[in-house]
């Protein structure tokens, strides 16, 4: 077997600049300042492809596009598939009468999925953001007629993973009830695919607060929390696929039929290796000269941070008709108690106090015109849209954190092959004014592309003799 010399290069090349940029930026910064709990903000395992679905993926597979979120999908690829994408977002963030804007991006996902046509297995690698913590916000207090006080909170990075998974599909049934019948149905195809995914976790998060005085002779105090963390989590997923009707022209060419598929996703209870480091220190400006006094020291303690189980299933509902193409309609749920993360280090150490179950729902449809009928550039894109909402973790000031967004999507093929260009947007919100709390309005964006090899670019090639 053989590597498109060519092609290669081309593989190499996207592979080589996604992976700079990813390491150079490592964390997607979302600028939010309910990144200050826990782990940061989750960044949900999604391509470019299920972003303009409202995020659905568990119940979701496709031929030519890589789906890590569900390790089952993989057997369902027809070839060996190279996918990645950025995403941004410009979020407005209000608290009372003050509004603040921020403008953010970054590389967002980069997998391959390898898939010998006609084989049952499949394996698949992949780089992507885990969660981000990025926020900075500050507020003041009046502590008598000539002194105030500035508190500044502020927080960077986040975790990331790297992803080794595997499938495997089993098939049974098909075979006709009654040949002579046009529109008879076909004996239930039965596909079973159960899937594997190892993630490597690893990263680091940085918290500082400060606060600062309006005269020179008081001490201002900084306190730094630092965490790292590294250790391997594991996923199983499983998706299931049946048609439920068929329908054949007189010649016995299928020109219609319906299809459901179920999928699950279960992430086991992780634990991490984790090291945690923080120092208060106090600064005092005398004329020219800065004066620091470190008042408390804890050096690199070692211990473990535990993430809890996670599931997540769902349904897509598929239907095909010749003459006016395929729609698919999608929805998922998912929950994650977040109230048994802890971070076991020290008894001092209380980053993981306060945090609640977390459950979202998400739902999509993509309509892809018959291109057989008319094969104008319109009929051969796919469309898409969704919306989610998400129940968060955190419940601040008695009021529940609630993300929501509408999305919608368009996948464009490249000519004369079956790589496609894959455009997402979504129109979001999260948190609220009520209770002193911040709203943060944002619409985001994606990118991405899956190139998949075809008989004009053949990536690998089987010959007889060298």
């Amino acid at each position: 077997m053989k590597f498109s010399a060519s092609t290669a290069l081309k593989v190499f090349i996207l592979l080589g600049f996604n992976l700079c940029l990813m390491f150079a930026r490592a964390q997607y910064n979302p600028n939010s300042v309910y990144s200050r709990f826990g782990l940061g903000l989750p960044d949900a395992f999604v391509g470019a492809p299920h972003y303009g679905m409202g995020g659905v993926t568990s119940p979701l597979s496709d031929p030519v596009v890589l789906n890590p979120a569900n390790p089952a999908s993989y057997s369902f690829l027809e070839v060996t598939n190279l996918q990645t994408s950025i995403k941004g977002a410009f979020t407005q963030s209000t608290y009372q009468n003050t509004t603040s804007n921020n403008l953010n991006g970054q590389v967002n996902q980069l997998g391959m999925g390898f898939k010998k046509p006609a084989s049952k297995w499949a394996f698949a690698v992949a780089l992507s953001p885990y969660s981000a913590v990025d926020y900075r916000f500050s507020s003041k207090d009046t502590l008598s007629d000539t002194l105030t006080a500035a508190y500044t909170y502020s927080g960077r990075g986040g975790i990331n993973k790297a992803t080794l998974g595997f499938s495997r599909l089993f098939r049974f049934g098909g075979n006709t009830k009654n040949a002579d019948t046009p529109d008879s149905t076909l004996r239930s195809l039965h596909q079973l695919s159960l899937g594997f995914n190892s993630h490597y976790l690893f990263g680091n998060i940085t918290r500082e607060n400060a606060i600062a005085f309006s005269q020179t002779e008081h001490y201002s105090t900084v306190q730094n929390h630092n965490l790292w963390v590294r250790g391997l989590s594991f996923e199983a997923g499983l998706q299931y696929k049946v048609n439920l009707t068929t329908r054949r022209d007189p010649q016995r060419r299928i020109v219609g039929g319906s299809a459901m598929q179920l999928g699950i996703t279960y992430a086991l209870n992780t634990n991490l290796s984790a090291e945690y480091s923080e120092v208060m220190y106090s600064i005092r400006f005398a004329g020219n000269t800065a004066l620091r006094d470190t008042s408390y020291y804890l050096k690199s303690l070692s211990g473990r941070l535990k993430i809890p189980q996670r599931i997540q299933g769902g349904a897509a509902y598929k239907i095909y008709n010749k003459t006016w193409g395929t729609l698919v309609i999608a929805a998922e749920y998912s929950m994650q108690d977040w109230s048994r993360y802890r971070l076991e280090i020290n008894e001092d150490v209380n980053l993981d106090k306060g945090l609640n179950t977390s459950t979202g729902w998400a739902a999509g449809i993509e309509y892809k015109p018959s291109s057989d009928v008319n094969n104008h550039f319109f009929n051969r894109l796919q469309y898409r849209v969704g919306y989610r909402s998400r129940q968060s973790e955190l419940i601040i000031n008695d009021t529940r954190i609630i993300q929501t967004a509408a999305t919608a999507g368009l996948t464009i093929p490249v000519v004369r092959s079956q790589t496609k260009l894959h455009l997402g947007a979504e129109w979001g919100r999260r948190g609220t004014t009520m209770n002193d709390l911040v709203q943060e309005d944002f619409i985001g964006f994606m990118i991405g592309f899956s190139l998949t090899p075809s008989s004009f670019d053949r990536w690998f090639r089987q010959v007889k003799y060298d």
